[in-house]
């Protein structure tokens, strides 16, 4: 299993993820599966974008794991064999290929603290696929040690910005990973992941958690 964690100055920048899973997802133009979990330190539970996914053969889709700082593998697995696999390093994403044989496969997820993995449902057949709804976007909460001033609005730029994370938007509130685990004040955002429509996707800040 391969993980990184990112270090900052003003302490671990610590990522939890919310979600719903969603109805079978089609896997055209092409389909976006996110994933992230509810805890950034041992990743308790994966949090899927949709419950199910469904494909013809050979359609590409997008994995795409939401867990910033954390490599992860997407594999798809074929009665416990692995047939394919990606690494996608956090917050990121890969493209995938549903294999060319109908059958019921599964997408597993793998990351830090999961290594039994979780996994959805991936069917691959000949019918015609009707189009994904919209994707769910996926909320991510960020938090990091309180700066030397009090002040959250002196968090460095550079700190909880990588990969495509907007700048600022941090309040104080309080945090049990905090200070080995004793809990104490922290700085708190949360960011959402929404669709640019071509496939892809951008991180925003939410003003509404």
């Amino acid at each position: 299993m391969r993980v990184l964690k990112i270090l900052v100055a003003a302490g671990v920048v610590a990522v939890a993820g919310l979600g719903t899973s969603a109805p079978a997802m089609a896997a055209a133009n092409p389909s976006i599966v996110s994933v992230t979990c509810n805890d950034p330190i041992a990743c308790t539970a994966g949090v899927w974008s949709a419950g199910s996914l469904m494909a013809n053969p050979g359609d590409a889709f997008t994995v795409h794991n939401g867990v910033s700082g954390f490599g992860s593998d997407f594999d798809i697995l074929k009665d416990g064999a692995i047939v394919q696999n990606v690494f996608v390093m956090g917050p990121g994403s890969a493209s995938m290929t549903a294999p060319s044989a109908v059958g019921n496969y599964t997408l597993r997820y793998t990351g830090i603290g999961s290594a039994d993995g979780y996994s959805i449902p991936l069917t691959v057949t000949n019918d015609p696929i009707a189009p994904p709804p919209p994707p769910i976007p996926v909320i991510g909460l960020q938090q990091v040690g309180v700066p030397a001033s009090g002040d959250c609005a002196d968090v460095p730029v550079t700190v909880g910005h990588d990969q495509g994370y907007p700048i600022g938007g941090w309040s104080k509130s309080w945090a049990y990973w905090i200070y080995n685990g004793t809990g104490g004040p922290v700085c708190t955002r949360t960011v959402e992941e929404i669709p640019n429509g071509d496939g892809t996707n951008r991180l925003v800040l939410d003003t509404n958690p």
